[in-house]
């Protein structure tokens, strides 16, 4: 079967409004998580608490390590439209509450619950795609899936800067509540078929392994010291738990230490490249998006090349995350102002978009019968990956400029210099730890998987 039509068949009448629930859900959390971020900076000078600008990030990143192994386990026993209803209405609520936050914390509060309810809407694609996506199509699917979550990030940092400069923060914040109204409307059309059965009917809840994975990155964001101990007591879990969060094979073990560092590399450098350039070197809002819009491009591509690509999985991965380290590398050079930052995250997106497919199609093989479950460890790997390296990045750059001067820099509209050393400084740790996982990719199958 050709590519066209491939994707003919892929969106052929009858998949339409399921595609359009499930594209809909990672449209609404990918288009949210950039247009915040674009946002954020305003919000901090304005509100006060540039020093918790990596609190209000990582908690996203630690409530979604919960949401999304509990809302795989609800999609094989109950079906993907429960968990995107849930998913909708609690994004939306925390969505309408947020701009009148009158400070940091608060936001970081709303965005730890919008955080818990985009895991149940990021859930519900890779759901659809394993279970109701036949398996010739379903490479072409999760390219797909990867490209509408580009479009997304495309639109995000784009309607942030515009909303920002032109009216508020704040509105910033209330673009994708009306979002989630469409999503659960085509949802409602597309998701309730009653002749789908559920992929595990009998599939529990096993909530102790996403909490204490949630609480090791919040942990890590409030005090570090705190940390080793729920990271502890999730391994022990992970080990006896009759349901681990991440499939216990070789395999599954390799793909999600490497989406876990790739998260630490790319999520982690990404959530500062608004601090460092909008706070750090003074670029204009617009200009400052116009790298996260190049990150879209990039992932995208990479998602396409994915699917094209004539090796196994395994050398993919290896590709894929040598991009990504090589990017992150790349944003921590002191050279050329803020155009490394720019350059460099656009390398390490492209990177994201080869490994996102691989790693997905990798994963739902090593739990036969309980693909949602398995395909949602790819985005809580790299979630809590995510989490991690914003919590390292924030501590490096709180530590090298200092908690008065990042006071100092919420006063002023004036760029701080060394606030863009913090950032790059951070990028180079983060690039060495993504570095350091290689290995890692000689755990996954030799055989395409």
């Amino acid at each position: 079967m050709s590519a066209d039509a491939s994707f003919r068949e892929l969106v052929a009448p009858g998949r339409r409004m399921l595609l359009a629930a499930a594209g809909g859900a990672s449209f609404v959390a990918a288009s949210d998580l950039l247009l915040v971020a674009t946002a954020l900076p305003s919000a901090a000078r304005d509100l006060g608490g540039l020093d918790r600008y990596p609190l209000v990030v990582g908690a996203y990143a630690a409530a979604l390590a919960v949401g999304l192994p509990l809302s795989g386990a609800v999609i094989d026993r109950r079906g993907a439209w429960p968990s995107l209803l849930f998913g909708c209405i609690l994004f939306g609520v925390a969505g309408l509450i947020a701009p009148f936050a009158p400070a940091m914390e608060w936001i970081a509060v709303l965005r730890l619950l919008q955080g818990f309810a985009a895991g149940f809407l990021l859930a519900v694609p890779l759901s659809v795609v394993v279970q109701r996506i036949p398996a010739p199509l379903r490479p072409r699917a999760y390219a797909l899936s990867n490209s509408v979550w580009a479009l997304a990030a495309l639109a995000g940092p784009v309607l942030g800067a515009v909303l920002t400069d032109f009216v508020s923060w704040r509105a910033a914040f209330l673009l994708p509540v009306a979002m989630t109204a469409l999503v659960a409307l085509a949802g409602f059309r597309g998701l309730r078929d009653p002749a789908i059965r559920p992929a595990d009917p009998s599939a529990r809840l096993h909530p102790l392994g996403p909490l204490l994975l949630g609480a090791t990155v919040a942990t890590l964001l409030l005090d570090p010291r705190w940390a080793p101990i729920p990271a502890v007591l999730f391994l022990v879990s992970e080990w006896r738990a009759a349901e681990p969060v991440f499939p216990r094979t070789r395999a599954g073990r390799g793909i999600a230490i490497l989406c876990a560092t790739a998260g630490i590399a790319f999520v982690g450098a990404d959530g500062l490249v608004p601090l460092g350039l909008q706070v750090g070197l003074g670029w204009p809002i617009l200009v400052a998006a116009i790298p996260l819009v190049g990150t879209t491009a990039a992932w995208a591509s990479g998602s396409f090349v994915s699917s094209r690509l004539p090796f196994t999985h395994r050398t993919q991965m290896l590709l894929a995350m040598l991009i990504v380290t090589g990017g992150v590398a790349l944003m921590g050079l002191p050279v050329l102002g803020g155009r490394t930052l720019a350059a460099g995250i656009i390398v390490a997106a492209f990177g994201m978009g080869i490994q996102s497919p691989v790693a997905l199609l990798s994963a739902s093989r090593e739990r036969p019968g309980g693909e949602g479950r398995a395909t949602a460890g790819v985005p809580l790997a790299r979630s809590i990956g995510g989490g991690i390296g914003v919590a390292l990045a924030g501590a490096v750059v709180l530590a090298a400029v200092g908690r008065p001067a990042l006071e100092r820099a919420e006063s002023s509209t004036a760029a701080a210099p060394a606030i863009a050393d913090a950032v790059q400084q951070a990028n180079l740790l983060l690039a060495l730890l993504c570095a350091l996982s290689l290995p890692a990719v000689l755990l996954l199958r030799r055989d395409g998987g």
